[in-house]
């Protein structure tokens, strides 16, 4: 459920340019389409952790561009989870006929990260602009099950 003041926020549209790749994520009943220039990695961490990063294949563009990262198992983290802590706005965009919001802030770096909840996945977007941010936000809206 979304308050209403939630309802009102700028909404991201799914991407949907040609070319999208779909992909599983591991052996999971989870999707996502990404563009041919991203590929994705597992990753698992030592409490248990299971994720999906998704990279520009460009290792030139790989830390000046956006990427993204969904994490299905979240295992037993030690500490707090990783909780954007100054939210400068947020944004919503729909996961498989669902309102998700994000929360957008910026890293000491100057980076652009968001973080969003969807059935119980954390779904992470990072990028050095704005525009970015939006892009990495529309790919991984993209995300479906089944």
């Amino acid at each position: 459920t979304i308050s209403c003041n939630e309802s009102n926020l700028k909404l991201i549209e799914k991407a949907s340019y040609p070319n999208l790749k779909e992909e599983r994520l591991g052996q999971s009943i989870y999707l996502v389409k990404y563009p041919p220039t991203m590929f994705i990695e597992e990753a698992r961490g030592k409490e248990g952790q299971v994720g999906y990063g998704l990279w520009q294949i460009d290792s030139t563009m790989r830390y000046k561009s956006f990427s993204g990262f969904i994490e299905i198992e979240h295992g037993n983290p030690i500490g707090e989870q990783s909780d954007i802590e100054n939210t400068v706005e947020k944004v919503r965009s729909i996961i498989h006929n669902k309102s998700v919001v994000w929360k957008i802030g910026i890293t000491e770096t100057g980076y652009y990260e968001a973080t969003a909840f969807w059935n119980k996945l954390t779904l992470n977007a990072s990028a050095l602009t704005r525009e970015g941010l939006d892009s990495m936000i529309a790919i991984l809206s993209t995300l479906s099950s089944r």
